[in-house]
């Protein structure tokens, strides 16, 4: 008995001891992941604030504060909507429809295909070239003006080159090295500038509508456009990390959109107050960036300029890897593997440096009538991705929606690239035009239309005769 009941003292030893043991590991486990969680997501936010905030997020801002005056915090909710709050929607609803081709499949199947297409071309044109334009030009140029622009191209790109080689490593290396620098940079010209305040006072604002006028100049950054770019890089990333499962990938997306939003909103915020500070002493015809230029060395002083300098580098570069990334994975399974990834960042990387050379104007100009011709189509693309679910029978309605909403896009470009007088008639006689919305009725009436054709075609398909012969 004495030995029996040894044996079940250290067999129950064994097995609870084993159970507490599996406990803990378990727990450890559960921790670690836990862990790795917080810090991918904190990888990938931090990641995507840098493919989002370019040179132009530097710039409008303290111009949009410059014409909001003492109505600044109507011209900062604006602008927070259209430039942050908007983008990272369109991203969410991407994740949550698995892709851009599922979010556009009731349009056509492919119709994604070609709006990638186009939005690619225009970024590896146009987006990218400026950030290498901008980076010299306010960057390089302050510090070094004797280095020829060709150069500091070729340095440049090279540099975004080397980082987006690497599609597996692009999101870590962004997040680790350039995204810290950038932030800590803009974060103590904002602190500083909040703490000692610059010795101004706001003027009242010269713009009838403080809070549609920074809405639409939200646009100007481009960031909509960004989240149909870069997300299919960043949700395989997700993917790659082990978040597999819808729930996981939204809800990684969703912490990521907040740490993005947040970090913009101190940046922006900040930015558009100095702005709004020395409306007084500026007219609102002052170049944007001699504005942030003036807006730094009043917070500053002279030496702060240097510091102003690294980070618009710094901007520029973060955005030019995540865009040429985004753009060799796209043409990679476009071409179905024809042209490999290192092959697209290559191509991509040399066409964005020649066309640096042709300096920031030259590149805005050519930008303008696509700008006009595409951002209308990937705001529609966002409130419908939106209402996906409850909408997703409704293709009709989506296609003449979309068709609706491309007529009068494409009719805003030609009229920005022509000029004609015919033309600017016409788009100024569509309603909302003047308010920079002359998208929205068209594609609304598309939308109706589309859910009436569904609706006839539902009753004659209940109302025809049958064609079973009825035998008795």
């Amino acid at each position: 008995m004495k030995k029996g009941g040894n044996t079940s003292i250290l067999l129950s030893s064994f097995w609870g001891g084993s159970f507490f043991y599996f406990l803990a590991n378990n727990r450890r486990k559960k921790e670690k992941d836990m862990k790795q969680k917080k810090r991918d997501t904190l990888y990938i936010g931090l990641a995507l604030f840098a493919s989002y905030f370019g040179a132009g997020n530097l710039i409008f801002p303290g111009a949009l504060g410059l014409v909001s005056g003492n109505e600044w915090s109507l011209g900062a909710i604006g602008l927070m909507i259209s430039a942050v709050l908007m983008p990272i929607v369109a991203l969410y609803v991407i994740s949550r429809a698995g892709s851009v081709e599922a979010l556009t499949k009731n349009i056509h199947p492919e119709f994604s295909k070609y709006l990638l297409l186009l939005i690619m071309l225009f970024a590896g044109h146009i987006s990218v070239p400026r950030t290498g334009a901008v980076a010299y030009e306010l960057g390089v140029q302050a510090l070094f003006p004797k280095v020829p622009m060709a150069v500091f191209a070729l340095f440049y790109f090279g540099i975004a080159l080397y980082f987006a080689l690497d599609l597996s490593a692009m999101v870590d290396k962004v997040a680790r090295y350039l995204t810290p620098a950038l932030v800590v940079i803009l974060f103590f010209i904002v602190i500083k500038g909040v703490l000692f305040p610059i010795d101004a006072v706001a003027a009242p604002p010269q713009v009838n509508n403080v809070l549609l006028h920074s809405f639409l100049g939200g646009y100007q950054t481009g960031d909509l456009l960004v989240s149909f770019l870069i997300g299919t890089v960043f949700i395989g990333d997700i993917v790659r990390r082990g978040y597999a499962s819808d729930k996981e990938r939204n809800g990684i997306v969703a912490k990521a959109g907040v740490i993005t939003f947040c970090l913009f909103f101190v940046i922006y915020v900040g930015l558009l107050y100095f702005g709004a500070k020395l409306s007084g002493k500026y007219p609102t015809d002052i170049d944007h960036a001699a504005l942030l230029l003036n807006i730094v060395r009043a917070i500053l002083g002279e030496k702060g300029l240097a510091l102003l300098s690294i980070a618009v580098v710094l901007a520029c570069l973060t955005t030019a890897i995540g865009q040429i990334t985004s753009i060799a994975n796209f043409f990679h399974e476009f071409t179905n593997g024809k042209l490999s990834h290192k092959q697209a960042a290559i191509l991509f990387s040399c066409i964005g440096a020649g066309i640096t050379l042709l300096g920031v104007e030259k590149i805005v100009f050519l930008a303008t009538p696509i700008y006009l011709m595409v951002y209308p189509s990937v705001i529609m693309l966002m409130i419908l991705g939106v209402f996906y679910k409850p909408l997703e029978n409704h293709a009709p309605a989506f296609r003449v929606a979309m068709v609706f909403t491309l007529m009068v896009s494409l009719l805003e470009a030609v009229n920005a690239f022509t000029g004609l007088p015919l033309l600017q008639a016409a788009v100024d006689a569509i309603p909302l035009s003047g308010a920079g919305f002359a998208w929205l009725l068209p594609a609304i009436t598309g939308f109706v239309l589309g859910l009436i054709y569904e609706f006839v075609k539902g009753q004659n398909r209940n109302t025809a005769p049958s064609t079973v012969n009825n035998e008795f």
